[in-house]
């Protein structure tokens, strides 16, 4: 929360000396964004499919994979406003329920883009295998 956060017009304040609104609003905007690259990784586009047949250079894995990224980005800039809308009590469940196009625990990752999870990269999961995320949890695939 004593990070900084940076206006439209370049002004510099800490995230905790924000107005409500405008600590509500610039969340808001973020989780619009977070939403934006949910769909593009989630939900294949007839725009995107148009796009893909007049330019070469294009491809939607590109596309997922910036988007992949751009969310990434967003999840982690969020998290300073989250808590301090946390520490105000503001509600914005709402807005995080559609950004992130869901309610409730995610109960599989079958479904999910592992990739956007952020985790151990060398695998070093604890000794009894306890972690959700090894993968003796799924099985053989």
């Amino acid at each position: 929360m004593f990070e900084i956060h940076t206006t439209k017009d370049s002004q510099s304040m800490l995230i905790c000396q924000m107005e409500d609104r405008h600590l509500s609003n610039t969340i808001k905007s973020f989780c619009r964004e977070i939403e934006k690259c949910r769909k593009v990784i989630t939900q294949p586009s007839v725009e995107n499919q148009m796009i893909a047949i007049f330019n070469s250079g294009y491809s939607q894995a590109n596309l997922k994979e910036q988007a992949a990224q751009q969310l990434k980005n967003y999840h982690q800039r969020l998290q300073p406003y989250l808590g301090e809308a946390l520490l105000r009590g503001l509600n914005l469940s709402k807005e995080l329920k559609i950004a992130y196009g869901r309610i409730g625990q995610v109960t599989t990752t079958f479904n999910i883009t592992l990739e956007l999870i952020e985790g151990d990269d060398d695998h070093d999961y604890e000794d009894d295998y306890s972690h959700p995320g090894h993968p003796s949890h799924y099985g053989d695939q």
